[in-house]
């Protein structure tokens, strides 16, 4: 009797559970405990006010210390941190490769 009611509460936890992942769609998750709480989440964006330092590389677009390198400048010299980089591009759609420079 012990054991039927465990199993019992297992598969209602695992059902409860597998409604809460179903209710994820798109670059919008949302997740409902009865809060009506939304999460969103946006790819390949850089919120203006965010503070950004080092190299950050999203798909094919660099940004170094927050600025937008554009496609094809082969060496950086950043305002923030005096730091000199090298970018090899790849082709379209292949990204690029970017290393600090001694």
């Amino acid at each position: 009797m012990k054991v039927s009611a465990a199993l019992f509460l297992l598969m209602v936890s695992l059902v409860a559970i597998g409604q809460m992942a179903s209710s994820c769609s798109g670059a919008g998750v949302t997740l409902d405990w009865g809060s009506h709480n939304t999460v969103a989440n946006t790819s390949g964006e850089i919120d203006k006010d965010a503070a950004v330092e080092g190299v950050l590389v999203i798909n094919d677009d660099v940004y170094i210390d927050g600025v937008k390198i554009d496609r094809g400048v082969s060496e950086y010299a950043s305002r923030k941190t005096k730091k000199t980089y090298s970018i090899r591009w790849g082709k379209k759609g292949e990204g690029a490769s970017v290393t600090e420079k001694d």
